[in-house]
């Protein structure tokens, strides 16, 4: 998809946007986090962190605030969590209200424009988990600036971001190339439903029909938040640009034989670890 410079309104946002997993209910995703579930993303996440006791942790979109509550629970001395969307802050702090008192002390939730965003803390681990993609460029810059700035000698950033915009260009509608005959027969027996893209162009309505174009929806890689999605190349570029040591992967779930080939540069999801350039991982 296109890139925009125009930044994404906050009240898009919306508080079903954040709870439509667990049934539109608070209640419900409350229960799942003090019942200790923890999606694979997320558990990925703190697998990658190798978060330790007594760490400073910041939670740059932090959302409905998983990451923090869970960081209090493995021992973080701190937590802050920033967000653009009060919905989600909202959400947040329902969340860290359902932890000790004691944890609930370490928790500090910020509503802030990353294009403002002033730092005051040094941290050991930053996360930026689905929320690239929702930046436009010059404020991506903007917060690597003040990252790099901030992380402490041992710090690292954590990264996700969805989808790969090559897997939106190349591995999937290739993998569909192959189901055309399939498609076509589902949609003339009325098997498969088809309705045509909202102001899709002749080309991009065939595509749609053969199921070679990916239908996206406001919870899912909406094209109104999604305004900056990223390859492999592109983020490495960025963090190039700001001399972090880095590394860049690209994972993919499917167990399609196009997908196992093609994962390494065109899998949806992209993962990353940064550091700041340090003596302190030279020991």
């Amino acid at each position: 998809m296109s890139k925009t410079s125009k930044p994404v309104k906050s009240d898009i946002y919306k508080k079903h946007y954040y709870l439509k997993a667990f049934g539109d209910s608070l209640d419900e995703y409350l229960k799942s986090l003090t019942s200790g579930n923890l999606d694979n993303r997320f558990a990925e996440v703190f697998r990658l962190a190798g978060l330790k006791e007594g760490e400073r942790v910041l939670d740059i979109g932090c959302g409905r605030g998983e990451l923090l509550y869970f960081s209090l629970l493995k021992g973080a001395s701190s937590v802050v969590g920033i967000d653009y969307s009060e919905a989600a802050l909202s959400i947040a702090k329902k969340a860290i209200k359902t932890l000790p008192k004691d944890l609930q002390d370490k928790a500090r939730l910020l509503r802030q424009d990353i294009s403002l965003l002033k730092l005051e803390d040094k941290y050991d681990c930053c996360f930026l988990t689905d929320v690239v993609e929702h930046l436009t460029q010059s404020q991506l810059e903007y917060l690597f600036s003040e990252l790099k700035e901030h992380l402490s000698e041992r710090g690292r950033i954590i990264i996700h971001t969805a989808p790969n915009i090559n897997w939106i260009r190349f591995e999937y509608p290739l993998k569909r190339f192959f189901t055309i005959p399939a498609t076509i027969i589902k949609r003339l027996r009325k098997k498969k439903s088809y309705s045509p893209p909202e102001g899709g162009s002749f080309l991009k309505r065939i595509l749609s029909y053969l199921d070679l174009y990916y239908r996206r929806d406001y919870y899912n890689y909406s094209p109104h938040m999604h305004i900056n999605e990223q390859s492999p190349a592109s983020l490495k570029r960025l963090l190039k640009s700001f001399d972090f040591d880095f590394k860049i992967w690209c994972e993919d779930g499917s167990s399609n034989i196009i997908s196992i080939i093609c994962k390494r540069f065109w899998g949806p999801d992209i993962w990353a670890i940064v550091r700041k350039k340090s003596e302190y991982y030279k020991r």
